[in-house]
């Protein structure tokens, strides 16, 4: 009985061991992970959220900054953390009414802007009140088709909420009952917040207000098991909904082109794997009575942004941290981005973004990518040094880029391949700057490749 004891015991202590042995090697070296990994790859399996999104999804605002002691402080946020817990607070306050002030010069607004004890939550392109009172659960009426930037909240006291639109100098300011702001207090002082808070200087840049950091920063770098899609779940899904389409297929360099005998046309680049979808139908938009002539749409701004949403949730796979980040005021593409820590993936390739495209007449287009983030993975504690914002424009201006045409600076993560496991990417911290209407990374434009 005794050495049956004993050998059971010894047995235990094995198994034991060998899982503690199997989790270090998976833990600690992700390629041990690729076998695995690459067969649930290869069957084009997407692990992605399928459930539609909301306003209040893909709407929370991106970013927060904090005005303390005559000083502006960006506190690095995601959806879960800073703007998750003041979201939730500001739902139970009760709007009453409004005012509007527009600010004549830049330096009146700016002093406005940068008042002491003041919570900004900040969006890269202006929303609506109109969406503003559906994710924030608010009843502001009269100005619905306002559109801002900012949400100042002064954390000193509670009996008003500010709206602001950079652009415009304008700010709305609404009177709130059951206003409380000492949840908002507690977490503004709480050691996570003040461990990852970075010296920011609103900077007017080209009709546009930048958080410049003042000194060099450090952001950490992560690392993501990715997916594959599989290219037929979006043929199936845009371009045969209802199993009845034939569909043809074509190939052109790298390209394969699906198209289903009428109006819609899906584009894979088969070595990035980016696709495009474009459907240039304007039935919903012909007008029989009047000599068969094509009707334009002039869709209001909050109608644009909705039906950018619905054209988002038609797509079907998109991931968890995806949120409304830009709108091109040329063209009307509305981009979505993954949003990871609080910053967003930004690649040529559409890694982690969405574009929706909605024409006057009633085409459309989307532009995205099979390749998705799934599970983080354990990596080094490594971060990136960057220099501040305003070396970073004197590089610029130094390599001969006019200033008047850079439209916007931010810090941004980077997709890149790992060296050590082909189905682990790292997402690198980088500056990205606005210039001739598209996003560039900034070692890019200083070594001019």
């Amino acid at each position: 009985m005794k050495v049956r004891r004993i050998l059971l015991h010894i047995g235990l202590i094995i198994t034991i061991l060998i899982s503690i042995f199997f989790s270090a090697l998976i833990w600690f070296n992700p390629a041990m992970l690729q076998h695995d990994s690459k067969e649930t790859t290869n069957t084009g399996e997407n692990n992605t959220s399928v459930s539609k999104k909301t306003l209040s999804d893909v709407f929370l605002p991106l970013q927060v900054t904090y005005n303390e002691d005559n000083l502006q402080y960006q506190i690095p946020s995601s959806k879960d953390y800073l703007i998750g817990k003041v979201w939730k607070v500001m739902k139970k306050w009760d709007s009453s009414s409004v005012s509007m002030k527009k600010y004549k010069n830049e330096t009146d607004y700016l002093t406005f802007l940068k008042q002491n004890n003041m919570l900004l939550l900040n969006y890269n392109s202006p929303i609506t009140v109109k969406i503003f009172n559906k994710v924030f659960l608010q009843k502001i009426k009269g100005i619905e088709n306002f559109k801002f930037n900012r949400i100042m909240i002064p954390v000193s006291n509670g009996k008003y909420l500010y709206l602001l639109n950079d652009q415009t100098k304008e700010v709305c300011t609404v009177t709130l009952s059951k206003m409380k702001v000492t949840k908002i207090q507690t977490y503004l002082k709480s050691k996570d917040v003040d461990n990852v808070k970075v010296e920011v200087d609103y900077y007017p840049l080209n009709n546009k207000i930048i958080n410049f950091y003042v000194g060099s920063v450090q952001f950490p770098k992560y690392s993501y098991l990715y997916n594959k899609t599989n290219i037929s779940s979006y043929v199936s899904e845009l371009l045969n909904p209802s199993g009845q389409t034939s569909i043809s297929t074509k190939l052109q360099k790298n390209k394969t082109i699906y198209l289903d005998g009428s109006d819609n046309r899906l584009t894979l680049n088969d070595t990035t794997s980016a696709i495009q979808y474009e459907n240039y139908a304007a039935l919903d938009y012909f007008d029989e009575a009047n000599s068969g002539k094509v009707k334009t749409q002039k869709l209001d701004y909050y109608t644009h942004l909705k039906e950018s949403l619905e054209e988002l949730n038609i797509i079907g796979t998109t991931p968890d941290n995806l949120r409304f980040d830009e709108i091109n005021a040329e063209d009307g593409t509305v981009t979505y981005r993954s949003y990871i820590a609080g910053f967003p993936i930004i690649s040529d390739d559409n890694y982690g973004s969405y574009q929706i495209k909605i024409m006057s007449t009633g085409g459309k287009e989307y532009n995205l990518s099979l390749n998705s983030l799934q599970v983080p993975v354990p990596s080094s504690q490594y971060k990136q040094s960057l220099p501040s914002t305003y070396t970073v424009l004197r590089e610029l201006e130094n390599k001969g880029y006019s200033t008047n045409k850079i439209k916007d600076i931010r810090v941004a993560y980077k997709w890149q391949k790992n060296q050590s496991s082909s189905l682990v990417v790292d997402l690198i911290p980088t500056y990205y700057v606005y210039l001739d209407g598209h996003w560039s990374e900034l070692d890019t434009l200083l070594t001019g490749n």
